[in-house]
């Protein structure tokens, strides 16, 4: 068969001015695909155009909330030329009758199993309405159903094919090692959907597939430092200790960035896993921080990411202390904060972007969208909150999506709109700069970390004109 596989992207994409990264759905898809079969990839995010008229016979499309009314217009068009349309990921996984109507069928959980059994059943023109993977329940599935009640192992996986897009216009490669979230954040579907069991990639196949990156390279993990707090499994930390004593003895050496929690610096082995990433080549880090406040801890349920006993323990000091620990070892912090929790007003945007500046952390400030699929948009569903006749490419920047108790959809805008067009100014960005090379001297890092950052100015600057526009 001729199979086409397709990462949408919409008109206005805030991070499509930054640092390119290689997407993995794309080259892992193609790489579980037995060579018989003739691929393509299509990565709309960088440019690619779709081709409908191609002689294509599955086209597989990965579907994120934001991207899903560009997905299904896709899907829409190749049902309508009479070809078999597979649609998933996380949007799929939330919403996967919604999915089924825009698609031959719906893959629902990971892809290792389900996409040679989608391949076979094609091929024989004996497609299943849905193919599951993961121990979800089935029956509520209107039509007929593959399930695989198990989560993949992620052990014998074939390297992904980069070959197939064109590495030059990545400024990344990307990989990944291991799957699974224990802290149940409310308002990210991620454990609901991968486990809150992690599960690990061989160490000998992670170093072997690192070998043949570029010189950069992200791992999209959801915590590159492990959960060092879960004391009654060891092997966990033992993990992370071991993969990177293997990556630092790597020749040419790599720089690479990634998830993590900033709570790691609290633990004997988390703070060896950090000081070993370093020496690995961990030069950058997307803290997920989510509040400055206990109260907006406490609705989001980050504090359990952070290891506090409870949102009540929640210290700002010691988050200050763990930016500064973990920046000596030469990693810079991309700060992820979510405001709009019910106790946030328009000066919480400004108290969020000063913490920022204080600690010399990059400013990622979101207004909060609850994502199908998560605690808190099904609560605020129940409760008439969310804003129901929004389409889903609302969900994802420069967009308000439900009720603020205290705030106006026009106030969170401007507020979002002005603190990221603030944190972005040139003098920001040139500080931010400076405070990274000084504790890591590569012309790699002075790089990435000034162009990322000129990148979102860009991106910011333009959202920010776009919501000018609608104002």
């Amino acid at each position: 068969m001729k199979i086409t596989v397709i990462f949408p992207a919409r008109d206005l994409e805030p991070t499509k001015a930054t640092v390119s990264v290689m997407p993995p759905s794309l080259t892992l898809l193609a790489a579980l695909t037995p060579d018989k079969h003739e691929v393509t990839l299509v990565d709309m995010f960088m440019g690619d155009q779709v081709e409908y008229e191609s002689e294509v016979d599955l086209v597989a499309i990965t579907v994120r909330t934001p991207l899903a009314v560009a997905a299904y217009e896709i899907a829409d068009e190749f049902l309508k030329r009479e070809k078999k349309v597979i649609l998933g990921g996380p949007h799929t996984f939330a919403l996967p009758e919604e999915a089924k109507s825009h698609a031959s069928a719906v893959a629902i959980g990971e892809g290792e199993k389900l996409w040679p059994i989608i391949l076979k059943d094609a091929e024989q023109d004996k497609l299943k309405d849905f193919y599951v993977c993961g121990p979800y329940p089935v029956e509520g599935l209107k039509g007929t159903v593959h399930h695989e009640k198990e989560r993949p192992s992620l052990e014998g996986l074939p390297m992904m094919r980069r070959d197939l897009l064109p590495k030059k216009r990545y400024f990344m490669d990307s990989m990944f090692t291991t799957r699974g979230c224990p802290n149940h954040c409310r308002f990210c579907p991620v454990t609901d959907i991968f486990g809150s069991k992690i599960r690990h990639r061989p160490i000998d196949e992670v170093v072997a597939e690192v070998a043949t990156l570029a010189k950069l390279y992200f791992n999209v993990d959801d915590s590159v430092f492990g959960h060092p707090q879960i004391k009654d499994r060891p092997v966990e930390n033992q993990y992370y200790l071991d993969l990177y004593k293997e990556l630092a003895g790597l020749r040419p050496k790599h720089l690479w960035g990634g998830a993590g929690g900033l709570s790691a610096v609290n633990y004997k082995d988390g703070r060896k896993i950090l000081e070993l990433a370093a020496e690995s080549g961990l030069s950058a880090v997307a803290a997920g921080l989510e509040s400055i406040s206990s109260k907006g801890q406490k609705q989001s349920g980050a504090w359990r990411k952070l290891h506090y006993t409870s949102p009540d323990t929640f210290d700002l000091r010691k988050m200050k202390e763990n930016i500064r620990t973990i920046q000596d070892l030469g990693i810079v912090i991309m700060g992820f904060f979510i405001i709009g929790w019910d106790e946030d007003t328009g000066e919480t945007y400004y108290r969020t972007l000063d913490f920022c500046d204080e600690c010399n952390i990059i400013p990622f400030i979101f207004t909060l969208t609850p994502m199908p699929g998560s605690q808190i948009y099904q609560e605020y569903l129940e409760q008439g909150r969310i804003l129901t006749d929004r389409p889903w490419d609302h969900y994802g920047g420069g967009y308000v999506v439900f009720k603020h108790p205290l705030m106006s959809e026009n106030e969170m805008l401007e507020a979002n709109s002005e603190v990221m067009r603030q944190g972005y100014s040139m003098g920001r960005i040139s500080k931010r700069t400076l405070h990274a090379v000084t504790r890591r001297l590569s012309l790699y890092v002075l790089t990435t970390s000034f162009f990322t950052q000129l990148g979102l100015r860009k991106a910011y600057r333009q959202l920010h004109e776009q919501i000018q526009a609608r104002s």
